[in-house]
């Protein structure tokens, strides 16, 4: 019988991202990366909570790792800072350049943003 799992994707990448969901999974895989960030009005992962079992995919679909989200904050975007830098991987200025544009405008910085913080389970998931 096979296994069913109630994992949620978390996906990475897309085509023609020039390489950057590669690096963001392997940074995610090593532990350098246990955050990511987006405007809270973003759909994509409005529903996640923590406790939540995910799959870490890259954009062929590929499942590379798993993970469990251990915290989820609003905050807004002038309110990051170096602690959410180093765990998003980065720099706090390399951090906000990275999201200081959603759908073609340049976010305020008392815009709300959604942190999904996880942490790694499972290196070597679907593979």
């Amino acid at each position: 019988m096979a296994k069913t799992t109630s994992a949620k994707k978390f996906k990475f990448g897309w085509y023609g991202d020039g390489g950057l969901g590669e690096k963001l999974i392997e940074a995610i895989v090593s532990g350098r990366k246990t955050a990511t960030s987006c405007p809270s009005y973003d759909p994509e992962d409005a529903g996640l909570k923590v406790g939540d079992q995910l799959e870490l995919v890259d954009k062929h679909g590929k499942v590379r790792a798993g993970l469990v989200v251990t915290a989820v904050e609003l905050r807004p975007f002038g309110g990051f800072d170096e602690d959410l830098a180093s765990r998003e991987g980065t720099t706090l200025e390399e951090l906000k350049k990275s999201v200081a544009f959603a759908n073609g405008r340049e976010l305020r910085p008392d815009e709300e943003m959604r942190v999904i913080h996880f942490q790694l389970t499972d290196r070597k998931a679907g593979r």
